[in-house]
This record gives structure tokens, C-alpha cells and sequence, in this order.
């Protein structure tokens, strides 16, 4: 399975949302429910399912699926 897949399942699964009906290039503000208490949810989840930590400074440029799954790639290197 693709780190997006995984990604993007992880993050309906927290929203409470159909993996089907998430866009991976959808800002956070324009999907239902992500909020900012559910992005500490999701980052805390990525960080724990992929066991990565992401870098502080690099948390508020993550505002889409696709971002995550980026920077995730990139950390894992």
C-alpha cells in the first residue's frame, strides 16, 4: 500500500469520512470536520503509524493529504 493510501485512510478514519470522498489535494479548510484539533489528532496518528516525527517547523505547511504523504516520503527518506 502507497504512503497517500495509507495517508489518506488514516485521515478518514479520524474524520469520520468515506476514504472515497476525501480529495488528496483538498486544503484542510475546505474538508468537513478538519479542524484544528483533528490535525493534532491526524499528525499524531501519521507520526505513530509511520513512526516519524515531523519536524516543527514544517507542521503548518501540511494542509492536505497529499502534503502529509510528501513530507512523510521525505522523512522516511
Amino acid at each position: 500500500m502507497s504512503i497517500l493510501l495509507e495517508t489518506k485512510e488514516i485521515i478518514a478514519s479520524i474524520l469520520n469520512l468515506p476514504v472515497e470522498q476525501l480529495d488528496v489535494e483538498a486544503e484542510m479548510t475546505d474538508i468537513e470536520g478538519w479542524d484544528s484539533l483533528r490535525n493534532v489528532m491526524i499528525l499524531s496518528q501519521l507520526e505513530e503509524h509511520f513512526d516519524i516525527m515531523f519536524p516543527p517547523d514544517d507542521i503548518f505547511d501540511l494542509t492536505s493529504i497529499k502534503a502529509f504523504a510528501e513530507e512523510i516520503e521525505k522523512i522516511k527518506g
